[in-house]
């Protein structure tokens, strides 16, 4: 098993970001969404939990970091002597929103080239 040092490096190294998870196994809706500051949200339906996630500007990770975050979570989860006290479900995915003052700068200038493209990419269809 990978020492839990190691993936807490791998996945804290680059800049910081919020994580939320959608697990799956509960009796208040088949679906709970965890995100900032403890809110969990139950949901009937995958869907819903994940537009509900994403329209808070969660993206889900690359294949490898979301694999580090669910082992490191296990390991957390297992350390628990006699266990965790709540049901903590079956673990499906792990997003994540990065935070910081840079990511508004970054994220209103990439909305900005975005809106560049698609403008001149629709004068060119305009006679």
């Amino acid at each position: 098993m990978t020492d839990p040092i190691d993936i807490a490096e791998d996945v804290t190294s680059h800049r910081p970001v919020n994580i939320a998870t959608i697990s799956a196994g509960f009796e208040k809706g088949d679906f709970l969404v965890r995100e900032e500051q403890g809110n969990r949200v139950y949901f009937d339906f995958f869907e819903e939990s994940f537009n509900y996630i994403a329209n808070k500007g969660y993206a889900r990770m690359e294949k490898e970091q979301e694999k580090q975050w669910m082992e490191l979570m296990s390991v957390i989860h297992d350390s628990v002597k006699g266990g965790m006290k709540y049901n903590t479900g079956t673990l499906l995915m792990v997003l994540s929103k990065p935070v910081g003052p840079e990511v508004a700068k970054d994220a209103t200038k990439e909305k900005a080239s975005k809106v560049r493209a698609a403008s001149v990419k629709q004068e060119g269809k305009n006679p």
